[in-house]
């Protein structure tokens, strides 16, 4: 049995979705099964979260391979341990953790040392383990699609750098390859998209595909916190954000391969296939 945490987030649920399709049973642990995207008569659904370790242990139970994958939080790293923890304690051999491109020995910021150091303890476990190590996320534009909508432009403090933004639900498909096959114990898949570029030239393709120009802004450090405050109440969440944003205009996510298309065996995402998957999101109001 395959166990799916996440199941109701961007990559979780792209996972659910893939076994689905494969008809490959599984089980998915979620906070609340309203939320739930893919069919719900394919996948064993037990309710609650990492947060309760009784559900945890009952939701682990039969279970040989598991997915962890968790929103950004300030218990993350604990709750992700305690749940690996648990599943070796049960019998899991094999866990498959979402982490992220700038997770290594040497990072300072909160969030990727936190993937770094939680890799470490999984590894110490004795079981077999898989890292994804996504770079930045194509879903992130469209926490900017009502400025682009508005008024034909997004703001952040990134300046020139380059990413080679990835789709969610590709990571997704790559984890239930990875739940599924063999020969991907011991490996930390760095996952992009197919393209290297900065901001500047997301935006001309962004408003290519929109027919109509669309501006990058490249934003201070200063005055994203200003903004990103309006929206994340906690001081913890949004300084590590912030920190993050920081490490990402200095370079980390300056990184371009071909494993996502390798592992899918078809290309990756390109932003263009997605823009237009989700024009709606971008368009003017009438």
């Amino acid at each position: 049995m395959i166990l799916l945490t996440g199941a109701t987030g961007r990559v979780g649920s792209a996972a659910a979705k893939a076994l689905a399709r494969a008809s490959i049973p599984f089980r998915a642990l979620v906070r609340d099964p309203e939320k739930v995207t893919f069919d719900p008569g394919a996948a064993e659904i037990v309710q609650g979260d990492l947060n309760d370790p009784a559900i945890v242990d009952q939701a682990l139970q039969g279970v040989s391979r598991a997915l962890i994958v968790m929103g950004n939080h300030p218990d993350q790293s604990k709750l992700e341990r305690r749940f690996a923890s648990l599943a070796a304690d049960v019998g899991v051999s094999h866990l498959v953790k979402v982490s992220s491109m700038e997770a290594a020995p040497d990072a300072t910021a909160t969030l990727p040392k936190n993937h770094y150091d939680t890799e470490q303890h999984i590894a110490s476990l004795g079981l077999d383990w898989t890292f994804l190590r996504p770079n930045y996320y194509m879903q992130n534009m469209l926490m900017y699609a009502d400025s682009i909508a508005r008024d034909n432009r997004f703001a952040l403090p990134l300046g020139t750098a380059k990413t080679a933004m990835i789709d969610a639900r590709d990571v997704g498909e790559v984890a239930a390859v990875v739940l599924t096959g063999e020969g991907h114990a011991g490996q930390a898949y760095r996952l992009t998209g197919p393209t290297m570029m900065d901001f500047h030239e997301v935006a001309a393709r962004i408003g290519a595909v929109l027919e109509r120009p669309v501006a990058y802004v490249a934003q201070s450090p200063g005055a994203f916190r200003e903004v990103l405050g309006q929206f994340i109440k906690s001081a913890w969440q949004l300084d590590a954000v912030c920190e993050l944003f920081a490490e990402i205009a200095a370079g980390s996510l300056e990184e371009q391969t071909s494993t996502t298309a390798d592992l899918l065996g078809r290309p990756a995402m390109d932003l263009e296939t997605f823009t237009k998957q989700f024009a709606g999101a971008f368009a003017p109001a009438n």
